[in-house]
């Protein structure tokens, strides 16, 4: 279920900001320490998985994977991921980052 992958890709961008991963070209953030607010959790299995296929994703569409990367690791709003990937529209980082979100939901489970 793709909602079930957007979560996983949630969790991932905490691990990778946490700096439980690789940075995978984005500059890390330093978490303030005693947050309020609720992170997800995820094994480092489960985040070596969505690495692996956002890897993969870059290597197949590195525009696709700079965009999934962006939203989900930078947090960065599609208007921005637009203008900084050069895109043109936000409806085209939509369009790119729903692609994307499919793409490795079929990654992590098949």
């Amino acid at each position: 279920m793709l909602s079930d992958t957007q979560r996983r890709l949630e969790a991932w961008g905490h691990w990778v900001r946490a700096g439980s991963g690789v940075a995978m070209g984005m500059k890390s953030v330093n978490l303030a320490v005693g947050a309020s607010v609720a992170m997800p959790v995820c094994t480092d299995d489960d985040a070596m998985s969505v690495d692996r296929a956002i890897a993969r994703l870059k290597h197949r569409d590195p525009t696709m994977g700079r965009v999934v990367t962006m939203a989900y690791l930078g947090r960065c709003s599609l208007t921005r991921i637009a203008r900084e990937a050069g895109l043109g529209s936000r409806e085209r980082a939509r369009y790119l980052l729903g692609a994307g979100e499919a793409w490795i939901d079929c990654a992590l489970f098949f």
